[in-house]
């Protein structure tokens, strides 16, 4: 009976501490970094203008914020980049790395005479199967980071998010109400690590 019960504690053990020890090799393969959302449409000034918003935070993420080249919004075969509207580089630190406050909000629209395409008819019935934005690395190439435990993650240089319609819907739904006010249809922003050694010296 004492051996039995023995072998039952070192196997116990043995099991503990491989566990353990597979749980130190563990490596993160993806990070959440923000959101993409499509805010909604409204008829202003007799036309459909849309709203649409790239929320970046890396707060408890990330040791420090992450800088991109360039953030592109695509909408219906249009698109809008921060570096065209005359931001060289952005940050998910507060402000967009421009100021103080909570993370990067940047905020867009899309209609008649606009950049960026509306995505609702003229009678708000919805038109976008999907919309899509872009982040570009400093460099255009995968770059390493500390998270927030610190360990090293290292991040592809092109990373996309897709926001698409549900499943039996046939466009993105913001869920308005009568009164205007929707609760908006989105996706999460997330880095995906990309192999260690393509961020090598």
């Amino acid at each position: 009976m004492f051996g039995f019960t023995g072998s039952v504690a070192r196997w116990s053990l043995l099991v503990v501490a491989g566990w353990s020890a597979a749980r130190a090799v563990a490596q993160t393969h993806t990070i959440k970094i923000g959101t993409l959302t499509y805010l909604g449409s409204a008829i202003q000034q007799g036309q459909v203008v849309s709203s649409y918003k790239v929320q970046l935070d890396t707060t408890n993420v990330t040791q420090q914020p992450i800088t991109f080249s360039n953030v592109v919004l695509y909408v219906k075969g249009t698109k809008v980049t921060t570096q065209d509207s005359g931001f060289p580089q952005i940050t998910t630190g507060p402000g967009c790395g421009e100021s103080s406050g909570t993370g990067c909000t940047l905020l867009f629209r899309g209609g008649n005479g606009l950049t960026l395409s509306e995505c609702a008819r003229s009678d708000l019935s919805q038109s976008c199967v999907a919309i899509a934005v872009q982040l570009v690395s400093e460099t255009g190439k995968n770059f390493g980071l500390a998270l927030q435990d610190g360990q090293s993650f290292c991040a592809y240089g092109v990373n996309n998010a897709f926001l698409v319609a549900k499943q039996g819907e046939t466009a993105l739904d913001p869920r308005c109400n009568e009164q205007g006010f929707c609760k908006g249809a989105s996706v999460n922003i997330v880095l995906h690590s990309a192999p260690a050694k393509t961020c090598g010296p």
